[in-house]
């Protein structure tokens, strides 16, 4: 009799704690790796970095006709100072998602003016996770990619090599 009401006590209080644990949201963030460090950049510092601006740009996906949006976020090369990381000895920055795919960038044109951002809104909405239905938490977003075909969804790690 005393298990019975033991366990009428505890798998409420067991249910709680597991709906909790379960319902809480890890915030995004993104790791950058260089050859002699690990930085993490977590969401709050991304979203509220003082160099986030607002730019126009087209999407186009393939078999849809071009659509003009505005996207919000940082030149990388903005990012990455912010962060105390130098780019001087720098070749290439490999960009890898949470769904596996992967873009490779010069880091001549990850440093071109105006080029490379990695973005967080789209339209004033802040980018939902693939979870989500959505192309974020974190997008690239390389400006002068005539067909957007290296842009890049659900970055999730940015390797400096």
């Amino acid at each position: 009799m005393k298990l019975k009401k033991m366990i009428l006590i505890l798998f409420p209080i067991i249910a709680v704690i597991f709906l909790f644990m379960t319902g809480q949201k890890e915030e995004p963030s993104i790791r950058i790796l260089t050859a002699k460090d690990q930085h993490v950049a977590e969401s709050n510092f991304i979203y509220n970095h003082p160099d986030a601006i607002l730019f126009p740009a087209v999407v186009r996906s393939s078999g849809q006709k071009p659509v003009e949006t505005s996207y919000k976020g940082i030149e990388l090369s903005k990012l990455f100072s912010s962060l105390d990381i130098e780019l001087s000895n720098i070749e290439k920055v490999t960009f890898n998602a949470a769904d596996g795919y992967r873009v490779i960038l010069s880091i001549e044109e990850l440093k071109e003016p105006g080029n490379t951002y990695l973005t967080f809104e789209r339209n004033g909405a802040h980018l939902k996770s693939k979870k989500q239905g959505g192309s974020g938490p974190f997008q690239l977003v390389i400006r002068r990619d005539p067909f957007s075909q290296r842009w890049i969804k659900h970055v999730d790690e940015i390797i400096l090599e």
